[in-house]
């Protein structure tokens, strides 16, 4: 790598000064010490000292642009939220805290540490997913010598043997409609392939179509602007899988879902 994650060249130089940091956020001052005006993209790492379970060295939890004048400086604030300390626990299937003490570092690139502070954070207690001496070859980086027995304790199951049902999931991308069991669905499959392919040939691809195209099913909802619930999402890819009953199951609960969604999108205006 020639350059470390984060790094960036200015004009100007900038010190970084009196950090403070909580649980929730960080806050320093950043000081243009060059003699012309300039922007520097301050970031919040975090770094586990005594970590239970896997995780990498730094990980990037936060940033802030900063514009300031030659000689200015400024009090600069990055916010920790609610993930910036859990990881993905296999065993529970579902977000847990490591609890420790942890190194909140600000700096200027993950290779360019300027400040360091240490908060302690209460964990969620839950049953490790695998033990870190289960996985040496995975917990030193030794990548090329990880066994499907260390894999198999990452995973928290057993291997898949590559096999498919057939079945499209949640996670399925919508572009994936090409397998499915629906002849409507792969209908949409092959327009909205050939507008792709088009838009490709004519020099402009069509950005919208590309990003919906490779959209797994569980991000409709966030791209219908609260119009279509997680339900409506499920139901939607009942129809994708399915025909004669199944089709007409997800049909109806498309369409109960959409009155549901109504009546909570009417409710929140007005309370707005």
């Amino acid at each position: 790598m020639l350059f470390p994650f984060g790094y960036g060249l200015s004009y100007t130089t900038f010190a970084y000064s009196d950090l403070k940091v909580s649980n929730r956020e960080a806050t320093f001052t950043l000081t243009n010490t060059g003699k012309v005006d300039g922007a520097e993209v301050a970031q919040l790492y975090v770094s586990a000292k005594a970590p239970k379970v896997y995780r990498p060295a730094k990980e990037l939890k936060g940033f802030a642009k900063v514009f300031l004048k030659a000689g200015q400086s400024k009090t600069v604030t990055i916010p920790l939220d609610d993930k910036a300390f859990r990881y993905f626990n296999t065993k529970t299937d579902r977000f847990e805290i490591d609890g420790g003490t942890y190194d909140i570092l600000i700096g200027a690139s993950v290779a360019d540490i300027k400040l360091s502070a240490s908060v302690t954070v209460t964990g969620t207690d839950a049953p490790l997913p695998c033990e870190l001496a289960e996985i040496p070859s995975y917990a030193n980086a030794d990548i090329q010598k990880v066994s499907d027995s260390e894999f198999e304790k990452l995973l928290g199951e057993p291997i898949p043997d590559g096999s498919w049902a057939g079945t499209l999931q949640m996670n399925d991308a919508i572009c994936q409609m090409y397998y499915a069991k629906s002849l409507k669905a792969r209908l949409v499959w092959k327009i909205m392939t050939g507008m792709l392919n088009k838009s490709i040939e004519k020099g402009k691809p069509d950005l919208n179509i590309t990003f919906i195209y490779n959209m797994p099913f569980r991000a409709i909802g966030k791209m219908a602007g609260g119009m279509v619930s997680q339900e409506m999402c499920k139901s939607i890819l009942t129809i994708v899988n399915g025909h004669g009953i199944a089709f007409c199951k997800g049909l109806g609960g498309l369409i109960g879902g959409f009155i549901k969604q109504s009546g909570v999108s009417k409710k929140a205006k007005s309370i707005k």
